[in-house]
């Protein structure tokens, strides 16, 4: 039986513990995950990484059930959270906005799809794409609500796809979506990192989680802090063109642009600034028409991540 039980170990240390982390698309918002996972970053925690395209719905309902380890759909478990869902945002991977608005090429700007319905796709009506379409519009002095008619598509190549085919006016998009949008002659009217501060990207799991096993979530924060400190290191700017021409399909000129965009909006510590979250939490409370005012512990917990960055200086 000694064998046996040092070939199981040896299996288990060897393929490492398996974690499933739910990410609404397979875009460069995620791309330090990817990056984390090619690179070793997980590796080195003790882990096997399975990133699934799940919508942030479906991957909420996973980590109750406990089939889903952690999601990377920060937006939406934060909205969960302030509805009363068990589930805390634990870190930020993005803290600006990376998605662009494409139109039909007659649009030259966002005030040309003034007064009327445009058909605008989005990944769900419920998720950051569309309140960045609100965002844009209601800056460029439109009523949101009378100019644009959201429609859930699902992921961000069905909106593009959307477009391609004229069953919409406009879609939200992610990169590389976007550029490939411009490719097929689209119009970009803007990047909502101009109109919106707010949380894009993150860690997220659920209550019980953090509760039953610490020890897993902050090994989990820590590889992650190490993906997005992988991906922005100059060091490594070439194999992570590399990564994203294959991974997202496209050519190195594209990769590399889509790269030094995404490194804009990646978080060096994981913590949001407090006013950003305050203003998140606020716009969240006008949306479930709260009466009374939602502490920010009630969608953020920051501690483990502390303890995790704490132990990485050590």
């Amino acid at each position: 039986t000694g064998l046996i039980l040092a070939l199981f170990f040896g299996h288990q240390t060897a393929s490492g513990e398996k974690l499933r982390v739910a990410l609404p698309a397979k875009s460069l918002t995620f791309l330090n995950f990817y990056v984390g996972e090619s690179f070793g970053a997980y590796q080195s925690e003790g882990f096997e990484i399975s990133l699934e395209q799940i919508t942030p719905r479906v991957g909420i309902a996973g980590m109750l059930s406990g089939e889903i380890d952690y999601t990377g759909a920060i937006g939406s478990a934060l909205r969960a959270a302030a509805t009363g869902v068990p589930v805390k945002a634990l870190m930020f991977t993005m803290d600006k906005v990376l998605l662009f608005m494409l139109a039909k090429p007659e649009f030259k700007s966002i005030k040309d799809l003034k007064g009327r319905r445009n058909i605008v796709a989005v990944t769900d009506t419920a998720a950051t794409p569309a309140f960045a379409a609100i965002a844009m519009a209601r800056a460029h002095g439109m009523d949101p609500a009378k100019d644009f008619v959201l429609v859930s598509v699902g992921t961000v190549s069905t909106a593009l796809a959307a477009l391609q085919t004229g069953s919409a006016d406009v879609a939200i998009l992610s990169l590389p979506f976007n550029f490939k949008a411009e490719e097929a002659g689209f119009r970009n009217l803007g990047s909502a990192v101009d109109y919106m501060q707010s949380a894009f990207a993150g860690v997220a799991a659920t209550e019980s989680k953090m509760k039953s096993n610490p020890s897993q979530v902050k090994r989990m924060l820590r590889a992650t802090v190490k993906s997005v400190q992988q991906t922005k290191d100059p060091a490594n700017r070439e194999r992570v063109i590399k990564l994203i021409a294959k991974e997202f399909n496209m050519d190195t000129n594209t990769a590399a642009r889509s790269l030094d965009e995404t490194i804009k909006a990646l978080s060096d510590t994981g913590i949001m600034p407090d006013d950003a979250v305050k203003s998140e939490l606020e716009e969240l409370q006008k949306r479930l028409k709260a009466k009374t005012q939602m502490p920010t512990t009630r969608l953020v917990d920051y501690s483990l991540l502390k303890e995790a960055l704490a132990e990485m200086k050590r």
